[in-house]
Parts: C-alpha cells; sequence; structure tokens
C-alpha cells in the first residue's frame, strides 16, 4: 500500500506540475525557469540536509551522476521547450507513454519482463494514450510534440539507471544529488542566457517556482526513487499515466484547455491499465513471476 500510495502522490503532483510551468512561461523563458525550479529545489534540499533530515554517508556519489544527467537535466530541458508550444493537458498525454519506452528498454538493460497478465492492461493503457494522441495530431504542434517525446525517452533511461542504482543508494541519496545537480547546471546555464532574477517574483513565476521546485522535485522525487527500491520501473511508470488524467482535468478546469469526448474515453482506458498493472502487480511481487 505504501509503494502505491506513493505512486499516486507523484502522479497528483506531476500531473499539476504542467499547468504550474505553462502559467509561468506566460512570463518567463524555458531556461529561465528551470533555474528558478531548481534553484529552489537545492536550497530545499541543501535545507534538509542541514536540519538532518537527510542524511549523507560516505558513497561514491558520483556514479549518481548517469542518473542525473537524465533527469533532471535532459528531461527538463526537453519537457520544458515542449511545455513553451503546446497546452499542458497535451503533454500531459504525450508523457503517459513512459510505459511503453520503458517496457521495450527494461527486458534489454535490466533483463525485467512485465507479468503476462499484466499486459492486456498495459495495452489498454497505451492504446487509450493513442486514441487521444491520434485524435489531437491533426491541429497539434509537431515541434512542442517531439520536445515532449524526447522527454519521454529521458524518463525511460532515468528510470532504469535508478533501478540499477536502487540498491546502492537511498531514494533521498538519489534525490538530493539530481536536485544538486540540476540547480548548479540550470542556473550556470541561465546565467550565459542572461537571467534577470528579478522576473521570480512575478505571481505565476514565485508560485510555480516553489510548487516545482519544493514539490514537484524533492517530495514528487523522493516517491518516485521509494517506489523505484520496491518495484520495477514498467510496474513503477504506470503512474505516468495517471499523471496524464490529472494533467488533462488540470488544464481544462484551470487553464481552460479544451477538453474533448476522445480525451474522456482516452482516460478511462488509461485509468483500466492502471488499476489492472498495479493489482496484478500485488500479486506477484516481483515483474516476470509466473
Amino acid at each position: 500500500m505504501k509503494t502505491t500510495a506513493a505512486g499516486v502522490g507523484m502522479a497528483v503532483i506531476f500531473g499539476l506540475s504542467f499547468m504550474f510551468t505553462k502559467n509561468a512561461l506566460d512570463f518567463v523563458g524555458p531556461f529561465e525557469f528551470l533555474a528558478f525550479r531548481f534553484g529552489v529545489s537545492s536550497v530545499a534540499i541543501l535545507l534538509l540536509l542541514v536540519l538532518r533530515v537527510i542524511k549523507l554517508r560516505r558513497k561514491p556519489y558520483w556514479k549518481l551522476l548517469l542518473v542525473a544527467v537524465f533527469q533532471p537535466v535532459l528531461y527538463f530541458i526537453f519537457e520544458t521547450l515542449g511545455l513553451s508550444r503546446i497546452p499542458s493537458s497535451e503533454a500531459g498525454i504525450i508523457i503517459a507513454t513512459i510505459p511503453i519506452a520503458i517496457s521495450i528498454l527494461s527486458p534489454i538493460f535490466l533483463k525485467e519482463y512485465p507479468h503476462v497478465m499484466q499486459i492486456p492492461f498495459l495495452v489498454s493503457s497505451v492504446f487509450g494514450v493513442l486514441f487521444i494522441v491520434g485524435w489531437n495530431s491533426f491541429k497539434g504542434d509537431l515541434f512542442g510534440d517531439l520536445m515532449v517525446l524526447g522527454a519521454v525517452l529521458m524518463a525511460a533511461f532515468y528510470n532504469i539507471a535508478s533501478r540499477k542504482f536502487s540498491k546502492e543508494f537511498r531514494p533521498e541519496e538519489t534525490t538530493f544529488v539530481m536536485m544538486l545537480v540540476g540547480g548548479i547546471f540550470f542556473n550556470v546555464l541561465a546565467l550565459f542566457e542572461g537571467i534577470d532574477y528579478k522576473k521570480f517574483f512575478i505571481p505565476a513565476v514565485f508560485s510555480g517556482a516553489l510548487y516545482l521546485g519544493i514539490l514537484s522535485s524533492v517530495l514528487a522525487f523522493f516517491l518516485i526513487n521509494y517506489m523505484l527500491t520496491k518495484v520495477s520501473p514498467v510496474q513503477s511508470s504506470i503512474f505516468a499515466n495517471l499523471t496524464t488524467v490529472v494533467s488533462v482535468l488540470a488544464g481544462s478546469l484551470i487553464r481552460h484547455e479544451e477538453l474533448h469526448w476522445y480525451h474522456l474515453f482516452g482516460m478511462v482506458m488509461i485509468l483500466l491499465g492502471t488499476w489492472g498493472v498495479n493489482y496484478i502487480g500485488f500479486k506477484h511481487k516481483k515483474i516476470g513471476e509466473g
């Protein structure tokens, strides 16, 4: 139950993050906002270290640089550039294809396979995503879609890399390195672009940086790194589909983005797949057991 609670919490936080990012990008550039966001997350994670909420031991943390390159560096470059071009709800829908990428890559890199009874539910979820994306493709922004698909690929590699190191590093250690690398990288990049730090205090930017820097970066990655110590990337990544549902609803109800019948149909298929994969996962603790 703790793993499921972590997954649902992560999905809700990430689902709302698209809306907060889109709101902020109305006022600042993509790399400026990433600098603000990960500046906040770095301060938050260092504060947790000072307060001894996080305790670091002597370990070869340089190994986690590979994880940090995939997530947050490359993932958020692709995602934020995509969100500057397409609606937050559409980005959330594309992000739900993460399980597809992981399902393809996990057998290659981790030798982990979904249980045969999970496959129909995974197909249901994938079908829901493709159904929505298919309708959206008639009037979408191709470059924006490709950028978010790039984020999907980076998320898949992140899941696999994090899983590989999960036996050596605790979730808080992995999260610490990720946030610190993100804060340094994006602020150095923004300095070269001539960042205006006064824009941080624009209400939409300020609220977005706090939400994304603390909840969506620190807390959500604690949850996902915790999940990756308990279950395989294929099982944990199915929660990305719940993220889609949250992002579509938030975009429609709060940002007033269009929500059509095909969104609703696709979300039903996504939810069915999410429920099925995790229900079967409780009966089969290790993916691939008979």
